[in-house]
């Protein structure tokens, strides 16, 4: 597998939300934090297709999330991991305080 060059990893961004993603070299995965979606980079080809995008259930989240902030990712279009990953972690919250507001 090719790694994605840094010039496409710069401009790389989710074909749903228009957003940075997180890349993954070793998995071979670009995610979308905010909507729990990855995808896959298969035969040395991105598939950024939204259909295609499979859901991250949420302990493959987490667990992704956590390898972000330990620094074992890269934020694509131009965005810090750490913006992504707030970002992301700023969504949750969000829901949680909803959810609360509407029970």
């Amino acid at each position: 597998m090719m790694p994605v060059e840094r010039p496409l990893l710069a401009i790389l961004a989710c074909p749903i939300d228009k957003q940075g993603l997180l890349y993954f070299e070793d998995e071979a995965i670009l995610y979308n934090p905010r909507l729990r979606r990855i995808y896959r980079i298969a035969d040395d080809h991105l598939v950024m297709l939204a259909n295609r995008a499979e859901p991250a259930p949420e302990e493959e989240h987490e667990r992704l999330l956590k390898r972000a902030a330990h620094g074992d990712a890269v934020g694509t279009a131009d965005l810090a991991v750490g913006q992504v990953v707030d970002h992301a972690v700023g969504q949750v919250v969000n829901q949680a305080v909803d959810q609360i507001d509407a029970g």
